[in-house]
């Protein structure tokens, strides 16, 4: 079941194993804090490696875009063979994800240990 599937229904616990798997991921959580950051935008893909990478992670980076596509967290938008991604349009993902931008760093660590 995705992100979007679970954020969908009106019983949402089982979103606690899909947050834990993205959060506990330091490229994830780096991926999600950057279109947190920018949640109206659209990236290529070499932009947000550069704008994330600080230690020569592309190929973990390009792995955990496509996850993030998969559990409809991300949409993949195709224009003159150049691939742009954005935060997703539905509602209840979306409110999700920003209101996951309220976090400062430190809460995070709080946060996998709930979940």
């Amino acid at each position: 079941m995705t992100i979007a599937e679970v954020a969908k229904q009106k019983y949402q616990p089982c979103l606690g194993p899909i947050m834990k798997k993205l959060i506990s991921n330091r490229c994830c959580l780096a991926l999600l804090r950057f279109f947190i950051a920018h949640p109206n935008g659209r990236f290529s893909k070499l932009a947000i490696v550069h704008a994330i990478d600080d230690s020569n992670s592309r190929t973990e980076i390009e792995k955990d875009l496509s996850q993030m596509v998969t559990e409809g967290i991300l949409n993949l938008n195709i224009e003159n063979d150049i691939s742009f991604y954005l935060l997703t349009r539905e509602e209840s993902v979306r409110r999700i994800i920003l209101e996951m931008g309220e976090f400062e760093w430190r809460h995070w660590q709080l946060v996998l240990e709930h979940l």
